[in-house]
């Protein structure tokens, strides 16, 4: 997910459990606490994502690839974390001469541990993917059932924040939020205007919620409208999924994989990319799924991939204005090339333990998920220009079916 989610979830939870945990046993004051809550969580929510810093300092898109989303998203990376948050936390509590009892530091440990395996648990939901059971197991794992950018989750977080708040900064800075939301949806042009008229309502309802029930209410129920918001997606990513599936079983081939992304603020519309295999040939395929074709055919659907270049050598898929499922361009490519570039170039095997939907062209290879351009972006290797990684990242290349590689956990 973006940070501002991450940010927003984070002083929700902060807030709720601030507002909800008594406070007997503490020896903080009940708006110190609140504060050290508050910001461990916020913090901590995003401090995953600092692992952009090693890719920063070796200058290589190579170990950006491989370390985004790396052991800073893993379980033992997240107990870590929390550490480093609880002594920030305790080194805080002696500079201001504070008085916190065990009972305080327990709950710090407890919310500086949930701040990163809540941020681990959304990217989860993402169809970029995570690995969070390093070291015992190095495969990825895919939620496919929530856009990266989702304004309705800001509208569930940000609305109950505005009157909850206490600084009139703070309170700004949410209402920002759901302005940049409903702006976005509408100037992007990816929200169809009755799920523009879904996120406005959204953001009401919360705002009323928000502005007449008590604090504990009001966050509790942004969480839960944040909680209901994630569930609605990831029962249409089911569906979706399904509808895949029962597509490709009329199709040559084995169906290896499918990577299921839907537009902002909509859970109808998904975009799709499929990946095949026929002998030793394999098709990568886009395309855009409706799941409700008689309301918002698929052809009719808003989509990111219909117009951006790309590296990939994409093809046309000829076929008539499909209803419920609309195939757009497709390539075809052969797996022993794949494998050969893999035993032959570093760079191509850096790229193979992050690509879902692998492909070449001439000297690069790339993911097909993230080709956005004809040159080669962050998720393609030029093997002329591209210095090999730093150091070797264990994680299992998704498609090691191609590569005919054991997947197995250790």
């Amino acid at each position: 997910m973006d940070n501002v989610t991450h940010t927003l979830i984070g002083v929700l939870a902060g807030e709720a459990l601030a507002l909800s945990l008594p406070a007997a046993r503490s020896g903080l004051t009940v708006d110190s606490r609140r504060n050290l809550l508050l910001s461990a969580m916020a913090v901590g929510s995003n401090l995953p994502d600092l692992d952009f810093l090693y890719g920063a300092s070796t200058h290589n898109k190579l170990d950006y690839l491989l370390q985004h989303r790396g052991y800073t998203h893993t379980v033992v990376g997240a107990i870590g974390l929390a550490l480093l948050t609880l002594a920030a936390c305790a080194l805080w509590i002696r500079i201001r001469k504070m008085q916190a009892t065990r009972a305080d530091y327990r709950v710090l440990f407890g919310v500086a541990l949930l701040a990163p395996l809540l941020h681990i648990a959304m990217d989860f939901t993402n169809s970029y993917g995570v690995h969070p059971f390093w070291p015992f197991y190095d495969g990825w794992l895919y939620g496919d059932s929530v856009f990266i950018v989702e304004p309705l989750i800001w509208a569930a977080a940000a609305a109950p924040l505005v009157f909850g708040l206490r600084t009139l900064v703070a309170r700004v800075l949410a209402a920002l939020v759901l302005i940049a939301g409903i702006g976005l949806s509408l100037w992007t042009g990816l929200v169809p205007a009755a799920f523009v008229a879904l996120l406005v309502l959204l953001t009401l309802v919360m705002l009323l919620v928000g502005r007449h029930a008590t604090p504990r209410k009001a966050v509790l129920a942004g969480i839960a409208a944040w909680l209901a918001v994630t569930a609605l997606f990831a029962a249409a990513g089911r569906v979706a999924a399904m509808e895949i599936e029962a597509s490709a079983r009329a199709e040559p081939g084995r169906l290896l994989d499918h990577v299921l992304t839907p537009l902002p603020a909509n859970p109808v519309c998904w975009d799709v990319l499929v990946i095949q295999s026929d002998g030793d040939r394999y098709t990568l395929r886009q395309g855009m799924l409706s799941l409700a074709p008689a309301w918002m055919p698929a052809h009719s659907c808003p989509s990111r991939m219909q117009t951006i270049p790309t590296t990939a050598p994409l093809a046309a898929v000829k076929q008539g204005n499909a209803v419920a499922l609309a195939w757009r361009t497709e390539v075809n490519l052969s797996a022993q090339e794949l494998r050969r570039l893999a035993g032959q170039y570093c760079q191509a095997q850096a790229v193979l333990r992050f690509a879902r939907a692998p492909f070449y062209t001439g000297r690069i290879v790339g993911d097909l998920r993230y080709d956005r351009e004809r040159r080669a972006g962050f998720a393609e290797a030029d093997l002329d220009k591209d210095r090999c990684p730093a150091f070797a990242a264990p994680w299992i290349p998704p498609r090691a079916d191609l590569l005919r590689l054991q997947r197995n956990p250790r």
